[in-house]
């Protein structure tokens, strides 16, 4: 049987979340002119995307930023008994039928057997079955965790860590595009064909994840403006095209229901400041007739946006009921 447990979680790729902090006028003035200032604790050169090794037989190779959790290879071991190098290219080829052999003891050599045998044949449907609902489990195991290293991990200085700095004007998501075309390419010609839209479904879900961490989490350096919505808008819009590719990558209905759930927190970003505040007030109980959002929005999504929030009224709201310090960057 496939064991997925020794695998490494995605989490371990993904840098910690800043702490909510609320706007102070002065990080507005200071984001036009302050320069960025690179992690020394990020390695000069990353690992590329797909260095995937064959070293016993799992993902090795990748080295763990020093602010998560210390790991000496976040490797995904999918295969307990060792007996499939778990390596994409080799998915569903002969050494996933050698290693099903191998784990059907007893069954024995079913391989060898004639299909045509009746008798045989709903036990060798058995195997199979259990067989591919593993290999299916570990290539989505897979998918997730190559997407969230490729956009959290080998684009995270360009994506995570700078996009929309100083401000979204200035730092738009077309800048991303050749990056991402250049491992999305890299990935293509290593996969086979029948893998190619689980994976590229995988990069696209970690790249909307990646550009809500970038609105939401984007720490205290980030501030947004209501008039910023469009540019956002068009932003997803350019990612989204990126996937659908003019109908030579994935099928603009897979695409457009993953946007979807980025694009209504987008819009969100849209509302005055004062319509935040009473749809928060409302969704978690402050006001009496509270616990629910005229504008269909998680609590915490709403008081995300606040934080990032450009203005003084978002500030004094976040002080007063929250709490929340002013940002110190």
């Amino acid at each position: 049987m496939c064991d997925l447990d020794p695998a490494a979680s995605v989490e371990d790729l993904i840098p910690p979340v800043p702490i909510l902090t609320r706007y102070k006028k002065e990080v507005g003035i200071r984001a036009f002119v302050k320069k960025e200032v690179i992690d020394p604790r990020l390695p000069d050169e990353r690992r590329g995307a797909i260095e995937f090794c064959l070293e016993n037989q799992s993902l090795e190779g990748i080295e763990a930023p020093t602010e998560v959790r210390s790991q000496p290879c976040l490797g995904v071991d999918v295969v307990s008994q060792g007996e499939i190098p778990v390596v994409l290219p080799l998915m569903y080829s002969e050494e996933v039928s050698e290693w099903v052999v191998d784990q059907m003891e007893d069954v024995g050599k079913f391989m060898e057997r004639s299909l045509d045998e009746k008798s045989r044949s709903f036990v060798q449907k058995e195997a199979f079955d259990g067989s591919r609902k593993d290999i299916n489990a570990a290539i989505d195991r897979i998918s997730e965790f190559t997407g969230t290293k490729m956009i959290f991990w080998d684009l995270r200085e360009p994506f995570i860590d700078n996009l929309y700095k100083p401000s979204v004007s200035h730092s738009r998501l077309e800048t991303l595009i050749e990056p991402l075309d250049t491992v999305l390419n890299l990935l293509c010609d290593i996969i086979v064909e029948p893998l190619r839209d689980r994976i590229v479904t995988g990069l696209l879900q970690a790249s909307l994840d990646g550009f809500l961490r970038v609105i939401l989490d984007g720490g205290p350096s980030r501030v947004f403006f209501p008039n910023d919505a469009k540019l956002l808008e068009e932003d997803l819009e350019t990612l989204k095209e990126f996937f659908i590719s003019g109908g030579d990558g994935l099928p603009r209905g897979v695409v457009e229901n993953q946007v979807a759930r980025v694009r209504h927190i987008v819009k969100l970003h849209e509302c005055e400041t004062r319509v935040l505040i009473d749809d928060l007030k409302s969704a978690s109980g402050l006001e009496m007739q509270g616990n629910r959002s005229r504008l269909g929005a998680d609590p915490q999504a709403l008081l995300r946006i606040l934080c990032h929030r450009s203005d003084s009224e978002a500030s004094q709201f976040l002080k007063k009921q929250y709490k929340l310090p002013r940002s110190s960057a």
